[in-house]
């Protein structure tokens, strides 16, 4: 796809963020913080939900959640948002109603065993048990929440997972992102996430895809290229609220992902991503023309793990602090198995230095 990259600097130049006079780092948690997603509640808390109880396959794996009060500074003790062991519940998508509950989306499987294992076919559940999609809603800005309600059994219900951010319209609507496999969709709710519908197709070479709708009022994405002709990102943009979408181009070199978006107080946008090249880690680089091109300073986040099993970062813009978060497991003692030695760490920077120093 090279002829579709999106205009590239020349050369890249690499800015560490501890070296940004600003910049503070706070480990969240212990043995667990996969998959993080976040938000910033009506009363201007942000809330991260996470996956805890499992690595990043394995039964067991339930949600909990933690709240800052103080733009990412300091944060609460976990709560638990879904658990059902020895299901396994994963994928969190989260948002913010317009009435100002908190929507968690996840994935509920039972696909695997405690080691990481999968079941095999002839002891597979059910499908109607074996995949189900269910929805948690806090209704006091992440302090707790409540029993999840689930999907109907079938489609799109049963395989296709949640991912991300649920996009708050201006019209009042949600927007949910979903994927299976090799394609991605959004699904829309008017009732402030209590019952969705509509199931609008984006693109079929995708998954986990994370959505940011710029000041103009263009949709812009940026999703996990999957269709086995390399492990890169694509970026669309839409011009009809999420209905149709351009075609696509490819988010600088190949192993940048998966990402999150964020609209910086300038107008630009920040993408935050995993960095799945030596030296791996988590960065984040940063766009005045909506996605279009890219600046030439690499923001390096976390750098020089011996795998790949983290970042999945998100990002809030709150209080004049852009608040990031990411998961690392790549010191675990079995990979992907065994949620020893993971945590979710959450780096804050002042706003104007990142407009000012990531150029």
């Amino acid at each position: 796809m090279s002829d579709l990259s999106t205009a590239r600097p020349a050369q890249m130049s690499e800015l560490h963020v501890d070296s940004l006079p600003s910049a503070e780092r706070i480990r969240v948690t212990r043995d667990s913080g996969y998959f993080p997603r976040s938000v910033v509640t009506r009363d201007g808390a942000i809330v991260i939900v996470y996956r805890a109880g499992a690595g990043h396959m394995g039964s067991g794996g339930y949600l909990a959640s933690v709240r800052s009060e103080d733009n990412g500074r300091t944060w609460s003790e976990p709560v638990t948002v879904v658990a059902s062991p020895p299901n396994d519940d994963r994928n969190p998508a989260l948002g913010v109603a317009h009435d100002g509950t908190l929507v968690c989306a996840f994935w509920r499987c039972r696909l695997y065993h405690a080691d990481g294992t999968r079941i095999p076919p002839e002891q597979t559940p059910k499908e109607s048990d074996a995949y189900r999609t269910g929805f948690v809603y806090s209704t006091d800005g992440g302090r707790s929440w409540g029993e999840p309600v689930f999907a109907p059994a079938g489609e799109p219900w049963s395989h296709y997972s949640p991912f991300g951010r649920i996009l708050t319209l201006a019209d009042g609507r949600l927007a949910l992102p979903v994927y299976l496999a090799k394609k991605t969709w959004l699904l829309w709710s008017s009732d402030n996430g209590w019952s969705w519908g509509d199931l609008t197709l984006v693109a079929e070479d995708i998954n986990e895809t994370t959505y940011c709708v710029l000041p103009s009022g263009e949709w812009v994405l940026l999703g996990r290229e999957n269709n086995g002709t390399g492990m890169f990102s694509l970026v669309r943009w839409s011009r009809d609220a999420g209905r149709t979408w351009s075609a696509p181009v490819q988010f600088l070199e190949n192993r940048r992902l998966p990402s999150d978006l964020a609209v910086l107080s300038d107008g630009s946008l920040l993408a935050v991503h995993g960095y799945r090249t030596i030296p791996r880690g988590v960065r984040a680089v940063r766009s005045t023309d909506g996605g279009r091109t890219w600046g030439s300073t690499d923001l390096v986040l976390l750098e020089g793990k011996p795998n790949t099993d983290l970042g999945y970062p998100t990002v809030e813009v709150s209080g004049g602090w852009v608040v990031i978060g990411y998961y690392d497991a790549s010191g675990a003692p079995v990979p992907m198995t065994d949620p020893t030695n993971a945590y979710l760490e959450v780096v804050r920077i002042r706003e104007e230095e990142i407009i000012e120093r990531v150029r």
